[in-house]
């Protein structure tokens, strides 16, 4: 059989083989990836969220107001105060110096939360930019939280630090916490410019801390995600996979809410206190409490969605 007749026969069965197939087979293929589509309503994804006890978007822009509006079902506001200045680095106490200041209406940060007018494009919502300045927001037994302590707090910032080498100071996100009792949490950048959440268990503050390689990068963006279920405590940091572990954990039984009348506080440790006070240097945005421990999807969600995207 001559090579042209083998190759006209080797044809001819392949075209067979493919028509069976074709009228009995059930082909199967990937297929192109799920598309990834625009998100800009990132406030309704925290509003819907099971377990929400409090959300504090912080793109309040009216400066004669010092409300910082809480959008949860509970409307727990706060109060935009100026803080004390602060001319000298205390290295004891490792906290920073401190212009007291706030700013409404900075830039946003959280490229999902929009708000859309007449089918437009979203306009990005603002946030604070804080030096100094803080929101407090009067006590509640729900934002302590209340014994057995499951719960879950989001917020979103970028850094804006310039002495982390020279100023080794611990820098408050969100803190409420009563250090005489060992009661509350902390949620901050430690003097080694590191991410770090405290949790009082009445004889300390066990510490879920992100590791030595995760050093913050000032202009960066932030989304952070505390989770606590009673004995284990989370550390998420811009959790894009949360199949994997999170950035830092940590044994803590024993969890202390903080008594009235401490305060709960953003942007700041301990305004109420002469010594130290910690403040942040930054923005902050869409900071979120809810008493559940959020599951590692909805965790996912809520950082792909504040990106702006939806899968």
């Amino acid at each position: 059989m001559s090579a042209t007749l083998v190759l006209l026969f080797l044809i001819g069965m392949a075209a067979i083989v493919w028509s069976a197939c074709f009228v009995g087979c059930n082909l199967t293929h990937a297929g192109p990836p799920p598309p990834v589509t625009r998100f800009d309503q990132y406030q309704n994804t925290v509003l819907t969220t099971p377990g929400l006890v409090a959300f504090w978007p912080l793109n309040d822009t009216d400066r004669s107001s010092m409300v910082a509006a809480d959008l949860g079902p509970n409307h727990f506001n706060g109060t935009y105060t100026l803080g004390p200045i602060v001319t000298v680095f205390d290295a004891t106490l490792q906290s920073d110096i401190s212009p007291g200041g706030y700013t409404l209406g900075e830039g946003n940060i959280v490229a999902g939360d929009g708000v859309s007018t007449g089918g437009g494009p979203a306009v990005p919502n603002r946030c604070v930019y804080f030096n100094g300045g803080y929101v407090s927001v009067p006590y509640h037994p729900e934002l302590g939280p209340p014994m057995p302590g499951n719960f879950t707090l989001e917020a979103w910032v970028v850094p804006n630090w310039s002495d982390a080498d020279t100023h080794h100071s611990q820098r408050a996100v969100v803190v409420s916490a009563d250090v005489a009792s060992s009661a509350g949490f902390a949620l901050v950048a430690t003097p080694e410019n590191l991410w770090s959440f405290q949790i009082g268990i009445g004889s300390g503050y066990p510490a879920a801390t992100i590791g030595n390689n995760q050093t913050i990068v000032q202009g960066s963006l932030y989304f952070l995600v505390v989770t606590y279920d009673g004995t284990t405590l989370n550390l998420w940091v811009n959790p894009a996979d949360t199949t994997q572990p999170p950035d830092a954990s940590i044994a803590a039984s024993g969890y202390v809410p903080v008594p009235s009348p401490v305060l709960f506080y953003i942007g700041q440790g301990r305004p109420d206190l002469p010594l130290p006070r910690f403040p942040f240097n930054g923005r902050i945005q869409d900071v979120a409490f809810y008493n559940v421990v959020l599951d590692n999807q909805t965790i996912e969600t809520h950082y792909m969605n504040g990106l702006g995207m939806q899968m």
